[in-house]
């Protein structure tokens, strides 16, 4: 008999069956506007569908223009588009499964200016007004809906869901909050829903009885205003009359400030509303959100809360759940932790989906297991998440593969975070791990070190040398050692009341009933949230978590919504950071509001632009917006970031063994378990494919081919400090110093003019890359130079010894003015550390672009100089006098997410291979757009900056007058009638 027999029992629609009681729910991907994203598409989907899942449903698909997301969402419009989809539908039906499209209309949530909502009333987490539909236009958008559906039925989906829910048009038009028409659309509760339910019965006429319709209901809106139980219940059984197959309950509006889907949401927490509509319709009922399981699965449908469960994150993790679980391997399934960090945060900021846990899903033809050609031994040292995704991949391709850890169990990190309220889902991810161990043959060898002086520091501990490594035969040593904790320099550093987060998290040591926090990133935010609970979890309590988040479980209110009620928290607790941008605004798009509002919640004090002047016997001693305060706490604890633990390296490198970082080892900016996995997973691909980096470097892109022109033109042995490439009317000028940290030597100084003034002269070249090659952007003016400069600039008469170091200085600054001479755009990509001198090179750029792990700082103040190579001429201009000051007078280290805050950068990516792609593919559209007119452009803005407007004007007007008489105004007209792509002159 099945462990799982409600779970897997098939449904009979009445015209066809669905094997199993599973929908895998809609959740955006992100490939439909990418390159070859339908073929990535079927692939991905046709994974879940051998699976074994009972139906999916796609990311959502906008019936018109106005549906978008944003500009160039996905869209089903035509036969030509409905072409498009025939992949996915035809490979899932050849992998036995079945698909359904989601229909789903943005409203008054699109980003663009077409947006469009039954009242004009602006969505707060949406700057723009939407228009308001006029009666014809809601005629239309319904008859544009139908359409979607009959292209998604001739496209060979088996049915659609029409998005009812998360406060798009579709409840908008429900709730009286959002629809204020007189009309036969507004008004009484029956106009209100008619809309809806003229969809659905128009749709089940066009597509006849043999397609599936979902209707995607708002169960409880969770928002001001938002609908009663009777309501939804009056629009559930409407909407069945008007032809639904199956009723999906969706929870809560976007706008909502509850928590619906996140790993603080105890599982299965909304099976409570979807019941309530038992025995009020006679079709299927779909329960959904935090369902992660297959024995939750089963219980909510053993107790009759629903008649089906939709599980979306969950197939990412996992797309073998189904089968897993009938199989009786339920331990094997890779459980969604309810993170979002590759999901949701990654469709927000328009990035193709993934997941943390499994960072094949959405890139199937990308990344896949392949057999090694030999079966090498590995070492890896370190079981954290990159340790642990390495080895078992690596087991997985063939590899003979060792896992050391000096602890006694597996996890690393991970065994700290899952003791933190709302986040013991990530035992699931080890408890995965482990079992992967043993399927795999990884040998595990745990309360072990590796290293010469191991034995001597724990005498009590197994200890293997870097000979005996060597001796066994490793080819490969993969160092994901992780991190250690940064300790910050604040007198008083080592006073007794001084913890760091792993004393109280990991070791246990007692905290008193006052503590600041110094650091809120992740870790801060974490340690708080440890602090201020006693007892069980609210993640593990539903009555706990709907009581603190302000949900009406008896749904005797409009929306569902309750006064708050938050138990009283154990202690006082101050979180602080030095930056002065807001607390926590570096954690994730979709969860931090959560975490913010948690700690909120329970009065914990966040400052920002603190600065710590010392620890004493009377607490922490601070300023803050220029008020000296002390905080009287009991206890200061240390989050303050992390450094790389990565001391074996060199004597690994030594003894002639390939070493690879990855995790922490490689890069400590903040803990990221999704680079982590990710990592380990990809070097063992790169591995097994022979097509691994060098060892121990941080993984980049690959650089541009070069074409052999530009090659003898601008190869390496042209230049001692850069590297100079040209691909595609793309020049990359690289500082290339890396075991310098790329610091700006008196030769780097010249040559960057020398290079910047060939980009200038060269017809082949559009626009200019600049970048910093190793582990940083650059380090700065060369203090070496400096100090070797005493020869040239020495004099018997003082008046000539300044003369000769003004003119040192003049030439200095015109090497970096050369950038702004270019006439071509320079974009600047940074990553890692960006200090003194090399802020005076990135201010000389068009734009800066920088990477997740960038820091900047004007050093300058800290050796007994100012910066004097334009920064306090230029920065200003970029970000304002009143914060240059700032920087200026403190010297202080800002990261990327203050800079993109201040605008110093246009855009953070996530990684440095992300930064490089995402600035190369900016380089590639300008390099295509009429040179001319990019150089007029430049010179425009560049020469309105530094004149009055009534000057720029005058000046674009003389320029104009040429540009009219271009030959590449000529080819754009022609090319735009005969719809081709023009062709400009370089």
């Amino acid at each position: 008999m099945s462990t799982y027999p409600q779970l897997l029992s098939p449904l009979d629609l009445g015209f066809t069956t669905l094997p199993n009681r599973v929908i895998m729910g809609s959740m955006h991907v992100g490939l439909e506007e990418v390159k070859d994203g339908f073929k990535r598409m079927a692939a991905f989907y046709a994974e879940r569908a051998r699976g074994g899942v009972g139906l999916i449903v796609t990311g959502g698909i906008a019936p018109n223009d106005r549906g978008r997301p944003m500009p160039g969402g996905a869209r089903l419009t035509t036969e030509a588009e409905a072409e498009k989809h025939k992949p996915v539908t035809a490979a899932v039906h050849q992998a036995g499964g079945k698909i359904a499209m989601q229909i789903l209309h943005f409203g008054r949530y699109a980003y663009h200016e077409q947006l469009v909502a039954p009242s004009a009333l602006k969505a707060p987490i949406n700057p723009m007004t939407p228009h308001a539909l006029t009666t014809d236009e809601v005629h239309q958008t319904i008859d544009d809906f139908v359409r979607c559906a009959t292209l998604a039925q001739s496209a060979g989906y088996d049915g659609v869901e029409i998005m009812g829910s998360e406060g798009y048009l579709l409840n908008e038009f429900i709730a009286a909050r959002t629809n204020q028409r007189d009309d036969e659309w507004g008004g009484s509760y029956a106009n209100r829903i008619r809309f809806p339910v003229e969809i659905v019965r128009r749709t089940r006429e066009k597509v006849g009885q043999n397609f599936i319709i979902i209707y995607r209901l708002s169960m409880l809106d969770l928002v001001e205003g938002g609908s009663t139980l009777d309501e939804v219940i009056q629009l559930a059984q409407a909407i069945e009359a008007a032809g639904a197959t199956i009723i999906n309950t969706g929870i809560g509006w976007h706008e909502a400030r509850i928590p619906t889907i996140a790993t603080k949401v105890p599982r299965a927490a909304w099976a409570w509303v979807t019941q309530q509509l038992k025995g009020k319709v006679g079709i299927p009922l779909v329960a959904t959100n935090r369902i992660n399981t297959p024995e939750v699965a089963e219980q909510l449908l053993a107790d009759g809360f629903c008649d089906m469960v939709s599980m979306a994150r969950p197939f990412l993790a996992d797309p073998l759940f189904i089968a897993k679980a009938a199989e009786g391997r339920a331990d094997e399934i890779n459980t969604c932790i309810g993170c979002n960090q590759a999901c949701l945060d990654h469709t927000f900021a328009g990035k193709v989906t993934s997941c943390l846990v499994n960072p094949r899903a959405c890139h199937e033809t990308l990344i896949n297991i392949t057999p090694a050609a030999s079966r090498d031994k590995i070492a890896v040292v370190g079981a954290g998440p990159a340790g642990l995704s390495f080895a078992t991949a690596a087991a997985q391709c063939g590899f003979d593969v060792t896992l050391f850890d000096a602890a006694a169990e597996i996890g690393g990190q991970f065994n700290i975070a899952k003791q933190v309220p709302g986040k013991e889902e990530f035992y699931e991810t080890l408890r995965y791990f482990g079992k992967q161990i043993w399927l795999t043959g990884v040998t595990l060898k745990l309360n072990t070190k590796i290293g010469a002086m191991a034995r001597a520091a724990q005498p009590s501990m197994a200890a293997i040398s870097v000979q005996e490594l060597v001796a066994s035969g490793f080819k490969h040593v993969v160092l994901a050692t992780g991190v250690i904790p940064r300790t910050p320099p604040i007198d008083g550093i080592d006073h007794p009341k001084v913890l760091g987060y792993l004393d109280v998290l990991r070791d246990k040591k007692p905290v008193g009933k006052t503590v600041a926090l110094i650091g809120a990133g992740g870790i801060g935010f974490d340690t708080a949230e440890y602090l201020l609970h006693e007892g069980t979890s609210p993640s593990l309590d539903k009555a706990k978590f709907f009581a603190e988040w302000g949900v009406d479980t008896d749904y005797s209110s409009r929306g569902g919504l309750a006064p708050a009620h938050i138990e009283a928290s154990p202690r006082k607790v101050y979180l602080l950071q030095r930056k002065a941008s807001k607390v926590g605004d570096g954690l994730g798009k979709t969860t931090g509001w959560i975490h913010r509002t948690s700690l909120k919640n329970r009065h914990v004090e966040m400052l920002a632009g603190v600065t710590y002047r010392k620890i004493d016997d009377a607490g922490l001693h601070i300023t803050v917006n220029g008020e000296a305060r002390t905080l009287p706490v009991d206890n200061v604890v240390i989050c303050a970031g992390q450094e790389p633990q990565r001391e074996l390296q060199a004597d690994l490198q030594a003894a002639g063994l390939a070493v690879h970082l990855i995790g922490g080892a490689s890069e400590a900016t903040e803990l990221d378990a999704k680079r982590a996995i990710k990592q380990g997973l990809e070097l063992a691909v790169a591995l097994a494919s022979g097509s691994a980096e060098k060892p121990s470097q941080p993984s980049t892109v690959d650089a541009p081919r070069v074409n052999a022109e530009s090659t003898a033109m601008n190869s390496a042995k042209s230049y001692d400090t850069l590297s100079v490439t040209l691909h595609d009317h793309i020049a990359t000028i690289t500082l290339n110093r890396p075991d310098k940290a790329n610091a700006m030597n008196l030769a780097m100084w010249h040559e960057l003019r020398q290079a910047f003034k060939w980009v200038g002269a060269t017809a082949d070249v559009r626009v200019a890359i600049l970048e910093g090659e190793g582990k940083l952007f650059t380090s700065g003016i060369d203090l070496q130079m400096m100090m070797g400069m005493g020869d040239q600039i020495q004099n018997d008469c003082e008046a000539r010894t300044r003369e000769n170091l003004r003119q040192v200085i003049l030439d200095l600054q015109d090497s970096l003015t050369t950038l702004e001479r270019c006439r071509k755009p320079v974009l600047a990509a940074i990553h890692g550390a960006c200090i003194g001198g090399g802020i005076d090179l990135i201010c000389c750029a068009d734009m800066r672009y920088c990477s997740a792990d960038a820091s900047f700082s004007i050093k300058e103040i800290d050796i007994g100089m100012t910066a004097d190579v334009g920064t306090l001429q230029r920065l200003p201009k970029l970000i304002g006098e009143g914060m240059v000051r700032e920087l200026a007078y403190t010297g202080r280290k800002f990261d990327a997410a203050e800079a993109l805050q201040m605008t110093l950068v246009n855009r953070v990516f996530d990684s440095r291979e992300a930064l490089q792609n995402g600035v190369r593919e900016l380089a590639a559209s300008i390099a295509a757009k009429s040179p001319l007119s990019i150089r007029g452009v430049k010179e425009m803005i560049t020469y309105a900056r530094d004149h009055t407007v009534a000057d720029g004007l005058n000046y674009v007007a003389t320029w104009n007058a040429a540009m009219l008489l271009s030959n590449d105004l000529q080819e754009a007209m022609m090319a735009n009638m005969g719809k081709r792509a023009p062709k400009f002159k370089d």
